[in-house]
């Protein structure tokens, strides 16, 4: 059974690729049916869902960024605001702008152009590996590439408590000396969870004083790990995108919009090669330009996630203060929105 490409994960990045491939022969594989597993808090710009047309799935929309520490509140507008969706809607959209085939299994092994899976082995001209941090069949050409000291780890649940804005508390003497929590409304709801920057997976004691501290008591839990480290984006004749790449940004966590940023323009690429406008060598070296172009943002953000949690608070609290600032607002904010904008992207 061959195909044109093979995308090993139906995710946010895994789909945004499938949806740029329409009218080719793809083979999309998960373990999960497609819109189930959600691990995130599952907020992004904006103008992200628009440009891709799947404004139908934002829940909420947010204006401002609101930071608590030691007491203080610091509130930062957003002139591009962000929003809050629902997980299963956005990937049920995104499905419908492709057309590949969907097999329900779970992707085992690499071999060349073969794909072996728990439902039998595929052939692919083109590979992506778009199956979140444990990037499996990447790890079968670089066992080294997936790295537990450069995951992040965090665990979120969904309680009746109401609000605006994206809120994220710093309180490293009650609850995480090296981590942060948060609050993303989503209407009646809001998605509550705490996130550790060395990747400790023990947070159930510190999410549910969290909880407490709002009054609100935890309904199910979910999560899991998240890199904050970029990872090769081509690997032989394999494409990484998304987390399986470490597409995710370190100390924010947001990875949802360099999934589809990357995962977009990757399926893009793509599609050059298979109606040869571009040799496959052309598009591996220009998703690596593309790549490699915002590698600066990704290591001082890492940098940040490394530096910032083992200064002193006052200082902490001088920064966020600083960031208040307009002119200090405006340019961070210009750069951090604008390194993954994307104007509209529809076929």
């Amino acid at each position: 059974m061959r195909y044109e490409v093979i995308i090993a994960g139906a995710s946010f990045a895994g789909l945004a690729v499938a949806a740029q491939l329409r009218g080719r022969r793809v083979l999309l594989l998960d373990r999960k049916p497609i819109g189930t597993g959600q691990t995130s808090a599952c907020g992004t710009l904006v103008n992200t869902l628009q440009a891709l047309g799947l404004e139908e799935s934002i829940l909420q929309v947010h204006d401002r960024l609101v930071i608590h520490s030691a007491g203080r509140t610091f509130v930062y507008p957003m002139d591009k605001p962000f929003c809050t969706f629902d997980y299963a809607r956005l990937c049920h959209l995104l499905r419908e702008q492709g057309d590949a085939e969907f097999v329900l299994a779970a992707t085992l092994d690499l071999e060349g152009d073969r794909v072996r899976t728990s439902q039998g082995t595929f052939q692919g001209d083109l590979i992506v590996d778009a199956s979140g941090w444990r990037a499996v069949l990447g790890r079968r050409l670089h066992p080294a590439l997936v790295r537990r000291d450069r995951l992040n780890f965090g665990i979120e649940t969904t309680a009746a408590y109401r609000d605006d804005g994206l809120h994220f508390w710093y309180d490293p003497r009650r609850l995480l000396p090296m981590g942060v929590t948060w609050a993303f409304p989503i209407g009646d709801l809001t998605r509550i969870g705490i996130a550790s920057y060395r990747g400790e997976t023990r947070l159930g004691n510190g999410l549910d004083r969290f909880l407490s501290s709002l009054g609100v008591q935890r309904d199910g839990v979910h999560g899991g790990y998240f890199p904050y480290a970029l990872r090769d984006p081509v690997i032989g004749d394999l494409f990484l995108v998304g987390d399986a790449a470490g597409q995710c940004m370190g100390l924010t966590g947001e990875g949802i919009r360099p999934a589809l940023f990357f995962g977009t323009q990757l399926g893009r690429l793509l599609r050059q090669v298979l109606e040869g406008e571009i040799t496959l060598e052309e598009g591996r070296e220009a998703y690596r330009r593309l790549v490699a172009a915002r590698r600066s943002g990704y290591a001082l953000l890492c940098l940040a996630q490394r530096v910032l949690p083992r200064l002193p608070l006052p200082l902490i609290l001088g920064v966020m203060a600083l960031v208040r600032w307009p002119p200090v607002l405006r340019r961070v904010l210009t750069l951090y929105v604008g390194a993954f904008w994307l104007e509209t992207t529809r076929r």
